[in-house]
């Protein structure tokens, strides 16, 4: 697939100094990716300067964002938009947003690039709530028709390996083209300050630009720090369904 015509794609991560724990697991599994023409941006949100010095030793590239904004998700929007601002200024193909603590398997970027879609998720689990529990599910949704709301997917949709139209998906490895990324910029919801990938999707969809997911890219969520038991909830390899 590499050749000098290959896709440049600038991998995106929105983190801060929380996530330090992550970084080496995170660069192992970004730097195994049999597809190599490949930039890794961090836009680190933390509150001082000392965990961006730690990233600059990596030699990505990095970006401070803005530490002062009151909200997570405003400032998780923020990054995004930086990343999406220099991936156009740049000239990138694709925006590959990974968060730290996903981690894709080896082959992730080229089965999503393979797909040619301008939004394409790949899969990780979380802990969702489901008809008011907390369930294990996909963070990918279809709209309910009958009751007007976004719903995850269950665990069995998750068989087998396919390319599959949904209306929304989380952004914890979403691979987007620049042609969606100059049409769409990131927004959330206001009213419950949440939702900025779920109102990507939303918009990249009324320009045309249907979201998919590939469910044979299941990635690693380390929901809790890295060696912790309680992360074997969130691996594909622990529901026989899906194996």
């Amino acid at each position: 697939m590499e050749d000098e015509k290959s896709p440049r794609v600038l991998v995106g991560c929105v983190t801060h100094d929380k996530a330090e724990a992550y970084l080496t697991d995170f660069l192992a599994a970004i730097r195994a990716q049999d597809y190599k023409d490949i930039d890794v941006l961090f836009v680190d949100t933390s509150a001082n300067d000392e965990y961006a010095a730690r990233l600059r030793g990596t030699s990505c590239i990095v970006m401070t964002g803005d530490a002062s904004l009151d909200h997570s998700i405003k400032r998780v929007t923020s990054g995004r938009n930086l990343i999406r601002d220099f991936a156009i200024e740049k000239g990138y193909d694709f925006v590959w947003f990974v968060d730290a603590d996903v981690l894709p398997q080896p082959d992730a970027l080229s089965r999503l690039l393979s797909a040619g879609k301008a939004v394409n998720a790949g899969v990780c689990l979380m802990s969702l709530n489901a008809e008011g529990n907390a369930k294990v599910l996909p963070n990918i949704f279809k709209f309910n028709d009958a009751e007007k709301v976004l719903e995850p997917l269950s665990l069995g949709e998750m068989q087998g390996s396919s390319l599959i139209e949904v209306s929304a998906a989380g952004f914890g490895c979403m691979l987007l083209s620049s042609k969606v990324i100059s049409s769409v910029k990131f927004r959330y919801f206001e009213d419950s300050m949440a939702g900025e990938d779920i109102a990507f999707c939303t918009d990249a969809k009324e320009l045309g630009f249907p979201a998919f997911a590939d469910t044979s890219v299941r990635c690693t969520h380390l929901v809790f720090p890295p060696g912790d038991p309680r992360n074997k909830r969130f691996m594909f390899d622990s529901y026989e369904k899906v194996n």
